[in-house]
């Protein structure tokens, strides 16, 4: 029998659910290929570059943040992996392979979430969380950034789906791969508590001893070369119980902020972080000149909150309550805990938990009478998510593209040794080494990267104090460029 003929006997429910997955993944594929890195995917991408050129993972090279190399390691591996592969054909190909991660562990997260909701609930309220996973900003922009959390989420939504089929044995891996790319993935371990317990109550304790035995033998190397690295296993987390290196971004980590539970911006950043603004700072929305925007935030808000309408109506008659709630609980515990020790969280951190929200969802979505006029009304947003998607990646992609010339100059007029004055995102787009803009930090760089407009990344502009000291040393200028309004001196 042929596929076509195979798709053709599938229920309507499962034909449907094919194409979403189609569109999703689609949809995914094309943001990447428009998408710039940015934010903490530089870092992420150059330490994969990093891994790939040297063949080992680094430590206290400076990819433009002042802390070592401590995170786990499984995304960048990854990547790494991509790059040397198709470094075979160009540097530019080996580069964008890279951004293809991303979405091919977002789309695949895409697939097996809709197992995990099939095997949970019906066919019909699988298809209508899969339209949540597909469609929601925050599922889309993490489906094709260059961080961690999509390649977290697919181990994470694996680990449940094989302890759904009592293959304990894979879940564990999945679970350990989970840890080992980034210390988030240690809160679904409630879920697969519960799911043990409800699969093997005779024998629960000798299954769960073989569980974490497993896993552990996957994360617990690394956690150990921490400890000896950097004198704490959880770097930079609870420094101050485990006294690890001490650095700045240590000093920010830990402090209690109970107050910050209640802050009314922290939830509205959250809430907009939901739907596709960057970290959820409503100041981003004015990075760039969009034509009528005091009209159209109004018309997007009103969207967010009818898309937002089925989750309230899932809670009831809703299947399954407690594998859902410790989900999504476990991660608002993870969330909580950020935001009393480091400050109001992002919404991404909530992606791992998203295929028990899309289930609430697609079970308020069932609940709906008006089944014709819900259907136009969400298509109509989802066109709006999508079209708003592509609009954000592009304008973002031209404003990285306007420095083209910057960073090509440096890449063939420094060594490649050189180390800048610079944040991240400088680091990865001029492939050089570079240091936080810190007064102290001018002695140790080769080169100094000033441009007064570059919000692209603020971090990287060189203000203060920082710069009068640049201004009283008379460095030499060696690049000057008119039209960004970068200027390069050297240090010696």
């Amino acid at each position: 029998m042929t596929l076509l003929k195979k798709f053709k006997n599938l229920n309507k429910y499962t034909k449907l659910a094919i194409v979403i997955i189609t569109i999703g993944i689609l949809l995914r594929f094309s943001l990447a290929s428009v998408y710039h890195v940015s934010g903490d995917g530089c870092w992420h991408f150059s330490v994969a570059r990093f891994i790939a050129d040297e063949g080992r993972i680094p430590l206290f090279e400076q990819f433009g943040r002042d802390e070592p190399f401590w995170a786990p390691p499984v995304f960048h591996l990854i990547l790494a992996f991509f790059y040397k592969t198709f470094s075979i054909f160009s540097h530019d190909i080996a580069e964008f392979s890279m951004k293809m991660v991303s979405p091919l562990f977002s789309s695949l997260t895409l697939i097996i979430s809709y197992l995990i909701i099939k095997e949970l609930f019906s066919k019909k309220t699988a298809l209508y969380s899969l339209i949540f996973l597909t469609f929601l900003p925050l599922s889309m922009d993490y489906g094709i950034f260059g961080y961690v959390d999509s390649t977290l989420s697919f181990f994470v939504v694996l680990s449940v789906y094989f302890m759904l089929k009592n293959r304990l044995i894979s879940s564990a891996l999945c679970f350990g791969l989970a840890i080992l790319t980034k210390y988030n993935g240690g809160f679904i371990f409630p879920v697969l508590l519960f799911l043990i317990y409800k699969k093997n109550k005779k024998n629960f304790l000798k299954k769960t001893l073989l569980f974490i035995s497993i896993s552990a033998l996957i994360g617990l190397p690394w956690f150990a070369r921490n400890w000896i690295q950097l004198g704490n296993p959880v770097w930079p987390f609870f420094n101050s119980i485990f006294h690890g290196l001490e650095l700045h971004i240590t000093s920010n980590v830990g402090s209690a902020k109970i107050m910050s539970l209640f802050s009314l911006n922290g939830l509205m950043a959250f809430y907009l972080g939901f739907f596709g603004v960057p970290n959820g700072n409503i100041n981003t929305l004015f990075f760039f000149k969009i034509p009528a925007l005091h009209l159209l935030f109004p018309i997007w808000l009103i969207a967010t909150i009818i898309f937002a309408i089925p989750l309230f109506l899932g809670l009831k008659k809703l299947k399954h309550k407690k594998i859902l709630f410790i989900w999504i609980g476990s991660y608002i515990v993870l969330i909580l805990l950020y935001v009393v020790s480091a400050g109001w969280s992002i919404s991404r951190f909530m992606l791992p938990a998203l295929p028990a929200i899309a289930l609430i969802w697609g079970n308020g979505l069932d609940k709906i009478k008006h089944k014709k006029t819900a259907t136009v009304i969400l298509i109509l947003i989802m066109v709006g998510f999508v079209f708003t998607g592509f609009v954000k990646v592009t304008m973002a992609a031209n404003s990285w593209d306007s420095y083209k010339e910057d960073f090509e100059w440096v890449k063939a007029n420094t060594n490649k040794e050189s180390v800048f004055l610079g944040y991240q995102c400088l680091s990865y787009n001029t492939n050089r080494f570079s240091i936080i803009p810190f007064p102290e930090n001018i002695k140790k760089v080769d080169y100094i990267f000033v441009n007064q407009n570059f919000k692209l990344e603020g971090r990287s502009i060189v203000k203060g104090e920082t710069l009068d000291t640049i201004k009283e040393r008379d460095f030499e200028k060696v690049y000057n460029n008119p039209k960004t309004g970068t200027i390069i001196y050297k240090t010696s």
